[in-house]
């Protein structure tokens, strides 16, 4: 009797509810790169891109980069400088975006408009390789249709897949942090981190405005080969400090989420952004035990 009393106790237990927020066993793993200023950042940044790039094309003759919207795009444009210019294989890249607002590409909300102002406008990219959103007025349809995109390019070999993964394996994936700790857009609490299938999701109240959008899920972002953070100024220090040294209940700070499978997180950020930073103390594993971050001193070190 005791023995099926503890066989349906184990029972009860393997059928306990599964959380909505799902996080890997173990500590998160990533790179964090400290500079003075924007200008450093700007310029570690630009030196990474190109190394992964020139890695990319020299495996598969393609690199595939995936912006994020905001002030960040800004921090590219050493990519379009001087010798870093030069050293780029230009026609060999595709460009996508993690998140987008469903707007034309001329409106001023667009992720489009910013980085082609502030980026690509001044780089040889041909233009059917620039990827951008194609549905202007609803965001369920532009969702399923820049997920079709990608499914038709990855068929096409233009995006690697992995052979254990159901998604695509960009080369590199730059993401910002927003003060709330959202990604992308996904935001804090929402169904939205729980999605485990969909590449592409829309969005339709975002607490920030505009409402509609569309952007890529968690397990696409994760599943690429490098993601890349950028922090920079001040006014990131209180989120970064949570983000990087306050464990939170699952789905309250989405960049925490972000664990990328089988790849490289690097964080860049500036002195500002690390002003609430205990960066003496990360290697004790105990206070920070959350976390496994290695300090080199320089990006191609």
């Amino acid at each position: 009797m005791q023995k099926k009393k503890e066989e349906k106790d184990d029972e009860k237990i393997d059928q306990s509810p599964r959380h909505l927020f799902q996080y890997p066993d173990g500590p998160s793993q990533a790179t964090f790169f400290r500079f003075d200023d924007v200008e450093e950042v700007s310029s570690a940044l630009a030196e990474y891109i190109v190394q992964v790039s020139n890695e990319a094309i020299k495996q598969r003759g393609k690199f595939t980069f995936v912006l994020s919207g905001g002030s960040i795009v800004k921090a590219l444009r050493f990519l379009a400088e001087g010798p870093v210019f030069h050293s780029i294989a230009w026609d060999k890249w595709n460009v996508f975006w993690v998140d987008e607002r469903v707007v034309p590409l001329n409106h001023e909300d667009s992720n489009y408009k910013l980085a082609k102002d502030e980026f690509l406008s001044k780089v040889p990219i041909p233009h059917e390789q620039i990827h951008a959103i194609q549905n202007f007025h609803d965001e369920k349809a532009a969702a399923h249709a820049y997920e079709s995109k990608l499914r038709e390019l990855v068929r096409k070999k233009v995006i690697a897949t992995k052979t254990t993964k159901k998604f695509p394996r960009f080369d590199f994936v730059l993401l910002g942090l927003g003060p709330d700790g959202h990604v992308a857009s996904l935001f804090p609490n929402r169904p939205s981190l729980a999605e485990e299938k969909l590449w592409v999701l829309p969005i339709s109240n975002s607490p920030k405005p505009p409402s509609k959008r569309i952007t890529m899920t968690l397990p696409c972002i994760n599943a690429a080969e490098h993601v890349a953070f950028v922090a920079l100024g001040s006014g990131k220090a209180h989120v970064l400090h949570r983000v990087l040294e306050r464990p939170a209940l699952p789905g309250s700070l989405p960049a925490q989420m972000v664990r990328v499978d089988d790849g490289n997180l690097v964080w860049f950020a500036d002195q500002g952004a690390t002003s609430e930073l205990h960066l003496e103390n990360w290697n004790n594993a105990k206070q920070f035990p959350f976390f496994d971050f290695k300090q080199p001193a320089s990006v191609s070190s």
